[in-house]
């Protein structure tokens, strides 16, 4: 080695040991199609070439298993003492490889070409190699994806089930209090970590099971907490976890099994406990109950599945989360449209109510006018009557006093007027101005002349006899 100056000449890698090893930084931090397309060479002659020099290379799953966070081995660079190696431009030159440039790099193998089409040999010595990439997984934004993903970058320890329980959270003793009973909770006294929450854990299992269970339940309690969510128990028949102010209600239960009664009398089989565990995330939606489960099955035990448990419960907070929203949506847009509706409501209220304004208003105006009309076609009736009494030479006292007593009414008819009678009022103006009406038909009952007066007066016949 006569150099160990770094560099980032690629010419010679017999003379520089220290180029060599460059290249054996960059193909193991990026694929070597990725490496050839800057150095802008085809790919396959990289490999030959790193074949030719002894530098290995990564496999077809090295990078999958990279992207997923899985445990990849990076053989160390032999050692390689050769000092007939060609350079990477006359390896190049060797295998007739040139590259065009055109935007994108391909390789030239076709005959016949032009002389004027731009070609250019790839000399090494012109790429410099590329700073260290740290290759680092986008954090996904779908809430469910992001709750697996940051499990899996979570230390695996915390999942696994402790061999031998030890009750240092208050839950856990309290739990283990209650099975055991009040008699033997002496020790307690002694124990400095001393709960003084009272209420159980959601356990339903056999006394030769509360041990397995209380380590499963203690792991799970003490992953979430490293998650940062808090298990509550409100009595011996509540327990809920708490994920981003959302109640996740939790139970861990022995499963039931039948087995044939070897006795004679009733029934044929008995129920009795199976032994395996059954962990469940119950949850009401309007009037049903759904519920997630998981459980010991014959190949894997509910110990080996405390991430899927974590998953389940915090999957099902954001459940819950998505369900209050889209409820509080739909309420709001109901409260949206009850007010709309009421809004809609009011509108034709004060509208009808205008209308029946604006109507009564026009009804006066037609009552008001009616009378000013009635008044002058009295006023001419009166004027006319008066000048044919006059001409008849027949007007006397009593005649007089009719035609005034019929003047005093058109002043008191007419709107323009200010003269208030003694025994007719504004109402009296309307019955009069309007004639009865029909209920049954609707309309206007007009009576023949002899039933409006049966009798002859003053006003109906000018002709008239005296007695």
């Amino acid at each position: 080695m006569r150099n160990t100056k770094r560099t980032n000449d690629f010419t010679d890698f017999g003379k520089m040991e220290t180029t060599r090893e460059e290249l054996y930084k960059l193909i193991w931090k990026e694929p070597v199609t990725k490496v050839a397309e800057k150095m802008g060479i085809p790919a396959p002659i990289l490999r030959k070439f790193c074949y030719r020099v002894n530098i290995p290379t990564p496999s077809s799953g090295y990078w999958s298993r990279l992207q997923f966070g899985k445990p990849v081995e990076i053989p160390p660079l032999p050692a390689f003492e050769d000092k007939d190696v060609p350079t990477l431009d006359s390896f190049q030159k060797s295998k007739d490889k040139k590259v065009r440039v055109k935007g994108r790099k391909e390789s030239v193998r076709e005959k016949g070409k032009t002389s004027n089409e731009e070609t250019i040999a790839v000399h090494s010595d012109s790429i410099e190699p590329k700073q260290e990439v740290a290759y680092i997984m986008d954090e996904p934004q779908d809430p469910r994806e992001k709750v697996q993903y940051e499990l899996k970058k979570m230390d695996q320890a915390v999942f696994v089930v402790p061999e031998i329980l030890y009750a240092k959270n208050p839950l856990i003793i309290d739990t283990k209090e209650y099975f055991r009973g009040d008699k033997n909770a002496k020790y307690l006294n002694k124990n400095p970590y001393k709960s003084k929450i009272k209420s159980p854990l959601n356990i339903r299992v056999q006394p030769e099971n509360l041990d397995r269970a209380l380590r499963i339940f203690s792991t799970i309690i003490r992953v979430l907490e490293l998650r940062g969510h808090q298990v509550v128990a409100k009595d011996v028949n509540n327990t809920y976890v708490i994920v981003n102010e959302e109640k996740v209600p939790i139970l861990l239960y022995e499963k039931n099994k039948q087995i044939p009664n070897t006795e004679p009398n009733y029934p044929k089989y008995l129920t009795v406990p199976s032994g395996k565990f059954k962990f469940e995330i119950p949850r009401k939606k309007l009037f049903s109950i759904y519920t997630t489960c998981i459980e010991d099955s014959p190949a894997t035990k509910l110990e080996e599945k405390i991430i899927s448990i974590i998953t389940k419960i915090e999957n099902e907070a954001i459940s819950i989360k998505e369900d209050r929203e889209e409820m509080e949506r739909i309420r709001r847009q109901q409260e949206e449209e009850r007010k709309r509706r009421e809004l809609e409501e009011q509108k034709k209220k004060e509208l009808a109510k205008k209308r029946e304004k604006e109507k009564t208003e026009l009804k006066a105006a037609f009552l008001s006018a009616e009378c000013y009309s009635w008044a002058n076609i009295l006023r001419a009736y009166v004027e006319k009557y008066e000048s044919f009494l006059n001409e008849k030479a027949t007007l006397d006292d009593e005649d007089k006093e009719k035609l005034n007593w019929l003047k005093r009414k058109i002043e008191w008819l007419d709107p323009f007027i200010e003269f208030d009678d003694e025994l007719l009022t504004e109402e009296d103006k309307q019955s009069l101005i309007h004639p009865e009406t029909d209920m049954k038909d609707n309309r206007a009952t007009y009576h023949s002349y002899s039933e409006m007066f049966p009798e002859f007066t003053f006003w109906n016949n000018p002709f008239r006899r005296r007695k």
